[in-house]
């Protein structure tokens, strides 16, 4: 009887650390990830990257990784087509100046 118990107890406890076990695993980022970044995020992103200037790549490589990912794919300056379809043809992807918003798109994979 006494056995039993102890059987079952252990059975609980293995079945709770089972349950639980996975949801204390963190998450990775996807492989591939784009960000749209306002002209007006007071860093100076789009100012670099809507000019091409030679910052751009680096700006673009230090903003993925401090997004948790390995390197900048793609970055530039966003079709108003991309961002959403449900903007009207007049209107753009801009900050209140004026600017353009800007793209990076990062991935996983070195």
């Amino acid at each position: 009887m006494r056995r039993a118990f102890v059987l079952t107890g252990l059975a609980a406890h293995l079945i709770a650390l089972a349950l639980l076990l996975p949801a204390a695993v963190t998450a990775q980022p996807a492989d591939e990830a784009t960000f749209i970044i306002p002209a007006s995020d007071g860093y100076g992103v789009a100012e670099c990257l809507a000019t091409g200037d030679d910052c751009a790549a680096g700006v673009a490589q230090a903003w993925c990784t401090a997004q948790g990912y390995a390197r900048a794919t793609h970055f530039g300056v966003v079709d108003r087509r991309e961002a959403t379809g449900s903007l009207k043809e007049e209107v753009a992807v801009t900050s209140r100046r004026g600017a353009p918003s800007v793209s990076i798109t990062c991935s996983v994979a070195p």
